[in-house]
């Protein structure tokens, strides 16, 4: 069995991968290497990059703008493709950073939003960051270029083999997507524990009720996954049109997604059952009790009417 042909963009990003360890190879050759000494302060980051030649600056700027050029066309390319995820899409982004840092003998670092706490006590939100202030020897830098260039090939691949899914006669993909959501879904966050049969209840209720209003509704129990599955709802978290969160039961992991999503500026329908305390984290928030089911049904109706400006089962207010 024989691979696919390759498409254009394919072959641009293998040439780039061989020209790039070519420079790589060629500027390890032509500068002074560091002294190999255990008390050696840490390296400047611009310590190789300094002792490149103008020819070989050159080079690498040259290589860099082949690089954000071509990662471009491939992330614009996976819009409408059904093999390819949020997640490929976002790898494909950490993966130029570091490529174009990387030309530059650094190292590029990112860090994801962090929920800093306590046992059950949420006690702060370390904000996104990223840094390429780490020096990177030329071998080194070859090394984690020729990598992510190969997982950039791969997901082009998933590309390709998209575009073979196409109906005939239909050229490209889907229309881009306009919104960072996927429009008519949900996420619900909450307690989940096999042995209390009442939170099945709970989360059955809710499904219904954003059914009602055209809206699918999943828990982390309903997602399918191959990676870890913190991964996976953390995604969940930042894709959904619609977050929901029960903090019946005050438990951490529930506390720690309601906090991720409210460091992305995430709004959630927060909800408890009767008798349940906030911790103070949350204590400035909207977050009704309901006594039963129908309590919590009624009540969430309204504001699922407010928000989406429908009535239950799809009728819009103005109709």
């Amino acid at each position: 069995m024989t691979d696919a042909p390759k498409s254009d963009l394919r072959r641009l990003m293998e040439d780039l991968r061989r020209d790039a360890s070519e420079y790589f190879q060629y500027v390890n050759a032509s500068i002074k290497p560091a002294e190999n000494n255990h008390w050696q302060p840490r390296l400047e980051p611009d310590h190789y990059w300094s002792q490149a030649s103008d020819a070989s600056i050159a080079r690498a700027r040259e290589l860099a703008d082949r690089l954000l050029r071509y990662t471009a066309q491939a992330a614009a390319a996976t819009r409408g493709a059904p093999l390819v995820g949020i997640e490929d899409l976002s790898d494909l982004r950490q993966a130029a950073k570091t490529m174009r840092a990387a030309l530059r003998f650094r190292r590029y670092r990112f860090h994801d939003v962090e929920v800093i706490n306590d046992e059950d006590r949420i006690l702060g939100v370390r904000p996104a960051a990223q840094s390429d202030h780490e020096c990177l020897a030329p071998l080194e830098a070859d090394a984690l270029f020729h990598d992510h260039a190969s997982q950039i090939i791969q997901t082009i691949k998933l590309i390709e083999a998209s575009a073979d899914l196409a109906p005939p006669g239909v050229e490209g993909s889907s229309p881009p997507q306009t919104s960072n959501y996927r429009p008519g879904t949900a996420f619900i966050m909450m307690w989940m524990d096999p042995s209390l049969p009442e939170l099945a209840d709970v989360v059955d209720c809710v499904k219904e009720n954003f059914r009602q209003f055209g809206i699918n509704a999943v828990r982390a129990d309903d997602i399918e996954h191959d990676g870890q599955i913190t991964h996976r709802v953390l995604n969940e978290i930042r894709t959904a049109e619609f977050l929901f969160a029960d903090l019946t039961g005050a438990r951490p992991n529930v506390y720690y997604e309601v906090g991720f999503a409210h460091a992305l500026g995430r709004r959630i329908l927060l909800y408890r059952k009767t008798g349940t305390g906030l911790h103070f984290d949350l204590a400035g928030y909207n977050c009704p009790e309901y006594a039963n089911l129908r309590d919590l049904r009624e009540k969430m109706t309204k504001r699922l009417e407010s928000m989406t400006n429908r009535t239950p089962d799809g009728g819009s207010e103005d109709a």
